[in-house]
């Protein structure tokens, strides 16, 4: 009879701990940090030798509770992280590209448009050009070309430094995320495996993994007893009892370069830190494209005037200067009198018949067009690698979650079997209580 009591307090326990699993995870089925559990249980049969002349004598002794069990699966872990890296990269990339976008065309009065709005007043101009308020118009053109210059500039040098902000602000999450995995790899080594405890360290280990590859394609290697150890470019990041620190600068061709405890390393391939990289040495191209062409635009101009004539008949002087960067940009000059509109023979608006000789393949309208055409083309290719490794991360993280994930049908099926495995034991334990009233009452 003591056996039966035995196996059935056994089977109590085992199930009731389940059914504690089942309502933990049930509990956290929102949580997307969470990974399911289940308690394994094992055959707690004794057997052993009395005395050595006996063969070995065998008691049923019900059921023990092994461990607890989490759903996970390495390979499939890695395998999000990897492509929750890929996907990272490319947002961020894409979500800047998209800030330039919106920087280069300048709420529609782009530098495009206002060269356009420019040559079409110079028509206008060598058919009147004794109109004054005409060549008024003109001068005014010239300045909002050189206004929506200097706009797009300053918009894009704003978007280049925020760039270089985001991947400093990135870096030292980065920093917290290996500091508190250091803290919880010294919980792990201090924690008996298999118990409810581990696997709760375990979840906040592998939700630090996800943040740290978030950053950067760092290499994992996990111990036995699940503590992890990371490093990238050769130089360890984090591991039990260590924790590196990774800052951040900013290269002259926009680029990033990482120090780990300042020794440099490589600029990483995945990652926001990877994306930020992309997009900081693509705004450091397109402003130094912008400066290019704001240059030419100064050399076309002031080239054309000074082959011209003032309607008083002096050679035209410089009408705009850039001593140095785009913000430099500006008029020499608000007086209409020193507009050369006429030509070397003195035909009032001979000068201004050839300032349509600016809109060649060569001069600075086409090549803002090109230009905007290119990085058109730049952001398709990036949209498209964004929306391919979206669609890679969401196919890995639903394979993970319908291993890890917490499907509440089936936790509430499980709930239901394990209240009737709990009602039984508890009447294998009402049976051998009954049964052994009978004997006593016996006597």
């Amino acid at each position: 009879m003591s056996n039966l009591l035995n196996i059935g307090r056994s089977g109590l326990r085992a199930f009731s701990r389940s059914m504690e699993a089942v309502s933990h995870n049930i509990a956290n089925a929102e949580n997307p940090d969470y990974v399911r559990r289940s308690v394994q249980m094992s055959d707690a049969t004794v057997s052993g030798s009395l005395n050595p002349a006996y063969l070995s004598q065998t008691g049923l002794n019900g059921v023990r509770i092994a461990q607890t069990v989490r759903a996970s699966d390495e390979f499939i872990e890695a395998q999000v992280r990897q492509s929750g890296a890929a996907r990272i990269r490319a947002e961020t990339q894409l979500t800047w590209m998209e800030r330039l976008e919106t920087n280069l065309d300048n709420a529609g009065s782009n530098v495009g448009t206002r060269l356009n709005t420019f040559f079409s007043r110079a028509e206008e101009v060598a058919a009147a050009p004794f109109d004054n308020s005409l060549k008024l118009t003109l001068l005014s053109e010239i300045d909002a070309v050189v206004d929506a210059f200097r706009r797009t500039s300053s918009n894009m040098t704003l978007t280049a430094q925020q760039v270089s902000q985001g991947a400093t602000q990135e870096a030292n999450t980065l920093n917290a995320a290996l500091e508190n995995l250091n803290k919880i790899n010294l919980d792990i080594t201090r924690t008996k495996e298999g118990t409810d405890a581990h696997a709760g360290l375990l979840d906040a280990r592998d939700a630090m993994l996800a943040t740290i590859t978030e950053k950067l394609n760092a290499t994992i290697s996990l111990a036995p007893n699940g503590t992890a150890s990371i490093s990238y470019g050769g130089q360890q990041l984090a591991g039990v009892n260590f924790a590196a620190t990774v800052t951040t600068s900013t290269n002259a061709d926009g680029s990033l370069a990482l120090q780990v405890d300042g020794i440099a390393v490589a600029v990483p391939s995945e990652g926001s830190l990877a994306g930020l990289s992309r997009a900081g040495a693509t705004a450091q191209g397109r402003l130094n494209d912008l400066t290019a062409l704001a240059q030419q635009f100064v050399s076309d101009i002031n080239g054309w005037q000074a082959q011209g004539r003032t309607l008083g008949g002096a050679v035209g002087a410089p009408l705009l200067t850039m001593p140095g960067d785009v913000s430099t940009l500006a008029v020499t000059t608000r007086d209409i009198n020193m507009l050369a509109i006429a030509g070397a023979d003195g035909t009032p608006n001979g000068n201004l018949l050839t300032l349509p000789a600016l809109r060649t393949t060569a001069g600075v309208e086409t090549q803002w067009n090109n230009f905007m055409a290119g990085f058109a083309t730049s952001l398709a290719s990036v949209r498209s690698e964004s929306d391919a490794a979206t669609a890679l991360d969401e196919g890995a993280r639903r394979r993970r979650d319908a291993m890890s994930g917490v499907d509440l049908d089936r936790e509430a099926a499980d709930l239901i079997r394990l209240q009737q495995a709990y009602e039984a034991s508890a009447r294998v334990i009402q049976v051998a209580r009954d049964t052994m009233q009978t004997i006593l009452n016996v006597f």
